[in-house]
């Protein structure tokens, strides 16, 4: 057999031709091979055709490759790609048409397409798979079945799984341990630091600190493979040995010993951590991680197995590798095995985690070819994504990376690329002013580059999250809607801050800082005296209850929380202030009794009691008028983004309260405390790119996505680049001393060995930190490469002079002023530049505080015209009123129509909605008229909600997993699934459902199978019409009298998770039956009615499913696996033909099909 070029396989596919770079990749011979692929230089692509050239040419069968990435995203992306392609291929008569051959065993023990020896194999034009020394004849190497199977996608945790479940037992691992989430983690760690009632004494950081501190400090050893021992005996030496050095210590060294003191404190905290794991027979990531790399070292058999399995492997982002997964990997597929790393080492930004930038460059030693030669290295160097000019200013921010000796690639345009200025920079006086510059500039790029359907993606990229509020102000002050991306951020949205708020209130007595922000918010609007006389009534309290308290000696024990339940004299108040705040007393005594319901419930139930659900359907009725693209885009999705954060958070809780069955309230909001701190966003492949919304997020977050605009703010000194930072293991107890980590070849090293006293260690310690601090600035320019290569189409650079941050000013960072070299170059524009200011200029930020009216008026310059307007409405109301029931008080009493002066009592004015609600609470003058203006308002957002749902659900975005049952209704009716996402609601409980339950169980027991069931696994989860059959006694007979009575399956009640379209689908197959000519049939056991027509063709979704999970899971071709349902009350198998295929289902997913009219949405 000829070899098939990969320019000639690029033809007969109908692809683009690959470049020089991506055929010497894509051809390359069966090895170790390192390829460094820059950003955007089309590395899914080019892996994908790899696959494609090794199948095609017989070196390699689909399922004996295995590709390895970080997120289950980028998993499903390369799957999909590959299984086209392959699908391509099988068509091919060229290649479909010819006698297969290739990936047999040879006596050596390796393969015809892989030297035994590990060597490069067969030169360019020879004959594929065979080397000089031990050439076979072309017939002892064919395989019916080359092209047959499917290749193994997989996440590099999900595959250490794997090799846990599948070998652990080896090493005294129960393959049976559950994976804890993150969430689940916490909730362990800060119970165990709650609970500890040991010695302290050297820990001086707060309880959601200390439990980050442990859960960092786990991590690391597990990533590490160092055992806790091991860390404490190197602890104590240094500790031992600072403090028998001669001479005076100083304050530096003591506080630094103080830090090594703390670790070892914390110690006791992560044994139980591991204990409390151990007895809920659960892990974590880091022992997945570290769990598997053991049993790979221990056991060689293991290693030889999964050589023998997977012939070819190719490592995705292998720059953000772990040392316990390069371990893991290294003892796997080591020893010259075809293993083609993937990876860019100006984009390892994740050294935080326990990626080394030095992985990537480690990488032709560590999986050097048999004979010890370091592995073959192969470069990307076109990028497919960004222009020319975006690319000039990328390859500069990497220079300094390359002169130090890294192997980052210098970027070169498409052919095709645009060439022109798309590149923009500015520097702003203030933070504010380049909050407006940045809001500005997306503004315009909108109005002139966008239509009303279809603004460009947006993203604004920040180091720090304290940049993220005043640009969030900014972009919505010029009508665009903003998404802030992350926990952490959504956390900072108006709607979602509320929520928590309240729950912080509602948990803490002392949260006296949140309390006043719901007081002095837009609902409550309580004015400053009545804070004043709030709490001077809790210190009343206080003398009243605590007598023995001298006055000033201690805070108030009374807090203003307690004090808003017992108010005293109404006379101390303004009557509207009296009001409401009695009737928010009110709600929270409601709220309080309702404690005990689960997380989720909880925030439903203060979501809907403090009116936001009432907020955010109001918005969506308002939403509407806007002028220009920006206007209209801000109006109607600013809607939509307030409903999902909510939706969001929900999730949030939801998944919290899942992962736990002792989940409190407490334990949640520490947790959320937590992702407030946690600068560097989420992680990757966590984010969607979407459109219609600038999203704010940090550039952590931002890897491996893209926007057609990208604006990165904040580049002022000691803002991005960042000023070193302080998270090393002198100054941090929850950090691994650098001695003791895999990847120490990589770190600065503190040197000891001519410490004779302590002045020589202080030295020690000065060049320790300047060689951190030059580490720090390498992890800075890596960052700055990542947010710069993010933007297809224009990239927006900004920094400023001045802050709140500082007193002192700030000014262009090194960043920016390359960027500005580089756009004087004729990369792109200057807009503004201002001058430096005098050395002894005051910071105008500090000298002109913001100022803000309290309480603060919502309604704004609308007030006259809408107190106008409900004065229309109220007469009304009178003289309608007055015709049925003379003597009814036409307005409320205490609602003046007047604007009270910011320092006047809490303000009521006419038209106000929170008035109106105090009315309905209780303190309305005419309570007939309030109960029908509530049962008015009622059915009026009824009609509203039917009037929605008429039109359609608008759209709801996909979750991350899906349930079979959820594939066939996307088939169905998406609006139905949507609104079933939107909202979830149990399902009412029907008599043949419960049957058909009784029916699978007494199956299971006659097969002898008993399954633990997910909800949605549930025997006819996924049957649409159950009807009122026959009773269960005669469903049985029907069973017994049935062909599949007398057959013995292979399997029954199998669960499955599959991913199609990056979307992970799990279900659980009936049974799986070997047929007697070969192949599979998976059976599904129906106890309701046959459906026909749309329904039939939904249902079969169902199947297709099935099939294609059964072809992953049991590894034959999806053209031998059959899938039928079996309708029990008929005795009628049905095996639908033309099943979807696993494109087909992907489509499902990727192109949803219209609705009631709507358009089609895609994802």
């Amino acid at each position: 057999m000829s070899v098939l070029t990969p320019h000639r396989l690029a033809e007969l596919l109908g692809l683009p031709q690959p470049t020089d770079e991506q055929a010497a990749v894509i051809g390359a011979p069966l090895g170790p091979l390192l390829v460094v692929a820059g950003a955007g230089s089309g590395k899914t692509e080019t892996m994908a055709s790899r696959v494609v050239y090794l199948v095609a040419n017989r070196m390699v069968r689909p399922d004996q490759v295995l590709g390895l990435t970080f997120t289950r995203k980028a998993a499903g992306e390369l799957s999909t790609r590959i299984r086209a392609r392959l699908g391509q291929l099988a068509r091919i008569p060229e290649i479909a048409g010819e006698p297969t051959g290739g990936a047999t065993r040879d006596p050596a023990g390796g393969s015809a397409g892989v030297p035994a020896d590990g060597s490069s194999g067969a030169p360019a034009g020879g004959i594929v798979g065979a080397s000089p020394e031990r050439a076979e004849p072309a017939a002892a190497q064919r395989d019916p079945d080359t092209l047959g199977g499917e290749p193994t996608v997989a996440t590099y945790h999900s595959y250490a799984a794997r090799v846990v479940t599948e070998h652990g037992l080896r090493a005294g691992y129960e393959p049976t341990t559950r994976l804890l989430s993150e969430a689940a983690c916490w909730q362990l760690a800060d119970a165990v630091v709650r609970a500890y009632d040991g010695d302290m004494s050297a820990v001086d950081l707060a309880p959601v600190t200390v439990t980050g501190e442990v859960l960092g400090l786990a991590a690391e050893l597990s990533e590490h493979l160092c055992e806790p021992d091991r860390l404490y005996r190197f602890t104590e030496r240094l500790i031992a040995g600072l403090q028998a050095l001669p001479g005076a210590m100083s304050a530096d060294t003591a506080r630094m010993v103080a830090r090594q003191q703390a670790r070892l404190q914390l110690l006791p905290l992560v044994t139980k951590y591991v204990e409390r794991k151990v007895a809920a027979e659960a892990m974590d990531y880091g022992d997945q991680l570290s769990r598997a790399a053991t049993v790979a070292v221990q056991h060689p058999v293991v290693g030889a197995t999964e050589r023998d399995r997977y012939r070819v492997v190719l490592l995705d982002e292998y720059q953000d590798t772990s040392h316990a997964q390069v371990v893991l990997l290294r003892a796997l597929f080591g020893r010259g095995h075809a293993v083609t790393a993937v990876g860019d080492p100006a984009q390892s930004i994740y050294a935080w985690r326990g990626a080394s930038a030095g992985t990537l460059e480690r990488f032709p030693t560590d999986f050097a070819l048999a004979d010890g030669r370091p592995a073959r290295r192969l470069a990307l160097t076109t990028s497919w994504r960004n222009p020319p000019s975006v690319l000039s200013v990328a390859n500069e921010v990497s220079r300094p990376l390359r002169d130090a000796g890294s192997a980052a690639v210098v970027l070169s345009a498409a052919p095709h690329a645009p060439y022109g200025r798309a590149v923009r920079c500015a520097l702003l006086t203030t933070a504010a002013d380049e909050a407006s510059w940045v809001a500005e500039s997306i503004a315009r790029h909108w109005s002139t580059n966008a239509t009303m359907d279809d603004p460009p993606t947006t993203a604004v990229l920040v180091r720090s999250r304290r940049q993220i509020p005043v640009l969030e102000q900014a972009l919505r002050a010029c009508g665009l809607p903003v998404e802030v991306v992350g926990l952490g951020g959504l956390l900072d949205t108006p709607e979602v801050r509320d929520v928590v708020t309240t729950l912080q209130v509602l948990a803490d007595p002392a949260a006296g800082a949140g309390l006043l922000r719901l007081l002095t918010g837009p609902r409550l609007r309580i004015g400053p005296r009545d804070i004043v006389a709030l709490h001077r009534r809790s210190r009343e309290l206080s003398r009243r209850d605590r007598p023995d308290l001298a006055e000033l000696a201690l805070p108030p024990e009374v807090t203003l929380v307690e004090a808003l339940d017992d108010l005293g004299d109404p006379a101390l108040y303004s009557p509207t202030g009296y009001r409401r705040l009695t009737a928010f007393a009110a709600e929270l005594a409601v709220l309080r009794s309702r404690l005990g319901q689960s997380l989720p419930d909880l925030i439903a139930d203060v979501e809907h009691t403090i009116g936001l659900d009432v907020e955010v359907a109001v918005r969506a009725g308002a939403a509407g008028g806007s002028a220009g693209v920006a206007g209209a885009a801000g109006s109607g999705a600013a809607v939509g983004l307030a409903r999902a954060h909510l939706d969001a958070f929900a999730d949030v809780a939801a998944q919290f309260a899942a992962d736990s069955d002792t989940a409190t309230l407490a334990g949640f909001l520490a947790f959320l405390a937590a992702a407030e701190e946690q600068e560097r966003g989420l992680e990757p492949g966590h984010v969607e790119v979407v459109t219609g919304a600038v999203q704010v997020l940090t550039v952590h977050a931002a890897k491996g996505l893209e926007w057609d605009v990208v604006a990165l703010a904040g580049a002022a000194e000691n803002v991005f680049p960042a000023r070193s930072q302080g998270d090393h293991w002198l100054n941090r107890p929850g950090v691994l001393p650098f001695a003791l980590r895999g990847d120490r070849t990589g770190l600065p090293e503190l040197e000891l060995s001519a410490v004779g006293d302590h002045k020589a260690f202080n030295r020690a310690r000065r060049d320790f930190l300047a060689r951190w601090a030059e580490h720090d600035a390498a992890e800075e320019r890596r960052l700055a490469y990542v947010a710069v290569t993010r933007p297809r189409r224009l990239l927006l650079c900004s920094g400023y002079w001045w802050d709140g941050d500082a007193q002192g000013r700030r000014g262009p960072s090194a960043l920016l002023t390359e960027v500005r070299e580089r756009c004087l170059a004729g990369a792109g524009y200057v807009d503004e530049w201002a001058d430096e200011p005098e050395p002894d200029a005051p910071n105008p930020v500090k000298a002109n505080p913001l100022r803000a009216h309290w309480p603060d008026d919502p309604l704004g310059e609308r007030r006259r015209d809408l107190t106008a307007a409900a004065e229309l409405v109220r007469t009304e109301l009178a003289a309608l009123r007055a015709a049925t029931s003379p003597g009814s008080v036409t307005a409320d009493a205490d609602a003046p129509a007047g604007h009270a002066p910011a320092d006047a009592d809490t303000e009521a004015p006419a038209g106000d909605a929170v008035a109106d609600a105090d009315a309905l609470v209780g303190g309305g003058a005419d309570g007939a008229g309030a109960e029908e203006r509530r049962w008015a308002y009622e059915v009026e957002l009824l009609l509203a909600e039917r009037d929605t749902e008429a039109r359609g659900v608008g759209e709801v975005a996909l979750p991350a997993a899906l349930t079979v049952t959820d594939l066939v209704g996307l088939a169905d009716d998406p609006g139905a699934l949507a609104r079933r996402i939107r909202r979830p609601l149990p399902r009412p409980p029907e008599r043949a459902a419960s049957r058909g339950t009784e029916f699978h169980r007494w199956l299971e027991q006659r097969l002898g199978s008993q399954a633990l069931l997910d909800l949605d696994e549930l025997p006819g989860a996924a049957d649409r019409d159950t009807g009122v059959d026959a009773d269960l006694a005669q469903l049985q007979r029907r069973f017994l009298a049935s062909e599949w009575a007398t057959r013995t399956p292979l399997a029954v009640e199998v669960p499955f998770v599959t991913v199609l379209a990056g979307v992970v689908v799990r279900g659980r197959m009936d049974a799986v039956f070997a047929e007697p000519g070969g192949g599979l049939r998976v059976v599904d056991w129906k106890t309701g009615r046959q459906p026909t027509g749309d329904a039939a063709r939904s249902a079969a979704v169902q199947l297709a499913a099935y099939r294609l999970a059964a072809a992953e899971l049991f590894g034959v071709p999806l053209a031998d696996v059959g899938a039928a349902f079996h309708y029990v009350a008929t005795g009628v198998t049905d095996s639908p033909a033309d099943l979807l295929d696993a494109d087909e289902l992907a489509a499902l997913v990727t192109r949803l099909p219209p609705a009631a009219g709507e358009p089609v949405t895609e994802q």
